[in-house]
């Protein structure tokens, strides 16, 4: 468990260099979750996410039992990019579109692509 809340930490981490010119994004996360419009506490917000996410998701790759082994960089790449694009699809996007006016813009896809290639490949090396 250690090791998933460690991968969703730091794929959550290095997602926000994404956002690095628009932070007033964790702003508007902090606003709508806390009433307070703090930058701080939206990236916190986003962090406790980023980890919750990656323990539901990778829980349910490691429940299914796919016949997927983890052979190398390849795969676990390959994996990452499924993983980041399933996030973006059942989680990311419907809560951002239906509960935070955030606009949807291709720098926030891709960082949530890239957040799910960073947490799997984290989590398939310290595995």
């Amino acid at each position: 468990m250690i090791k998933k809340i460690l991968s969703g930490f730091i794929g959550g981490l290095l997602e926000i260099i994404f956002f690095i010119n628009n932070l007033s994004v964790f702003s508007t996360i902090s606003y709508h979750i806390l009433r307070t419009d703090s930058v701080v506490l939206g990236i916190v917000l986003h962090l406790i996410a980023a980890i919750i996410v990656a323990l539901v998701g990778i829980s349910i790759i490691e429940v299914a039992k796919i016949g997927y082994e983890n052979k190398n960089f390849l795969s676990a790449l390959i994996m990452g990019i499924l993983f980041g694009s399933a996030v973006l699809s059942l989680f990311s996007l419907p809560v951002h579109l239906l509960v935070f006016p955030i606009k949807i813009t291709l720098t926030y896809v891709l960082a949530h692509i890239f957040y799910g290639i960073i947490t799997y490949l984290v989590y398939s090396f310290v595995k």
